[in-house]
């Protein structure tokens, strides 16, 4: 799935041209920042499976990082809002399962990786993931980390589910979906903070799917601040608002106001108001702060 030469040196890498969780068009095929399923209510398993593991050199290890958003992680003993899983344990085989404990409740994939012997990276470079949906109901990641050019093949996963308490509820659709790990990374890095959404309402016209994505959004971009990374919280917000959700908006506003920048804070509070009072009362500050 590689196209020797279809990045050249200065061409705008993948982690720029995402602009939600909408694939991009790369060399014909469909490229999605996350991959993203809607779990019904109750425990779903889950089981990811690599196919095929080819970093390249510059890269020491890679995985997926899964999030679930109105839900948990049942791992080791442990309940977590997410894990990131490493080629090891994929290699292998590893079932997971996981717990909606709301009717918009999803999960979603997205690489994770290691460069030589520095910190684990996410959304970032030319990353991303093709996604084959087979009728069977199984799911076939390519995806790409973010060093070098785009290259999809270097983790290939397989992954399945089953519904072990199923109950009546409307599906989202699958999606294609839209980074953490050490040096020598373990099976499993340590594991995602779950960090609940700021606020509330989503724009009631707003299409479900779309609404269930920048909630998504927000919450990895929350997890992404509370463990410093900013800069990757920034683009993340910034594509949930894109989504319409307000909180990444209100979010947005106050990175700015911390720069200093008052006119880009007004102008992420007024897209939040009417959904925010928050941003509305930050918007009724504002003036005494210019």
């Amino acid at each position: 799935m590689n196209r020797p030469g279809a990045q050249r040196p200065g061409d705008v890498p993948l982690e720029h041209r995402y602009t939600g969780a909408d694939p991009i068009d790369w060399c014909g095929a469909d490229v999605y920042p996350m991959y993203t399923e809607a779990l019904p209510t109750g425990t779903t398993a889950l089981r990811l499976r690599a196919l095929s593991v080819m970093p390249p050199a510059d890269v020491s290890g890679l995985g997926l990082g899964l999030t679930v958003t109105d839900g948990h992680v049942h791992l080791g003993g442990r309940t977590l809002g997410g894990v990131d899983i490493w080629s090891d344990a994929l290699a292998a085989g590893i079932d997971i399962t996981v717990t909606a404990e709301a009717p918009e409740a999803l999960f979603t994939l997205t690489p994770v990786w290691v460069a030589g012997a520095g910190p684990q990276q996410s959304w970032t470079g030319n990353y991303g993931m093709v996604v084959d949906l087979l009728p069977d109901g199984t799911s076939t990641l390519w995806c790409s980390t973010g060093p070098g050019t785009p290259d999809f093949n270097e983790l290939v996963v397989e992954l399945t589910r089953a519904d072990t308490d199923p109950a009546p509820t409307d599906q989202l659709p699958r999606m294609g979906a839209q980074p953490l790990v050490q040096a020598e990374p373990p099976l499993y890095a340590r594991p995602t903070a779950r960090v609940q959404p700021a606020v509330a309402a989503e724009p009631t016209g707003q299409p479900y799917a779309e609404q269930n994505v920048g909630r998504a959004l927000h919450d990895l971009g929350s997890a992404m601040f509370a463990r410093g990374e900013h800069d990757s919280a920034r683009v993340l917000w910034a594509q949930a608002a894109e989504a319409g959700n307000s909180a990444a908006a209100y979010d947005l506003g106050l990175l700015a106001l911390h720069v200093g920048d008052i006119g880009a804070a007004r102008t992420w509070w007024q897209a939040a108001a009417h959904e925010d009072p928050r941003a509305a009362a930050c918007l009724a500050e504002l003036p005494q702060r210019t």
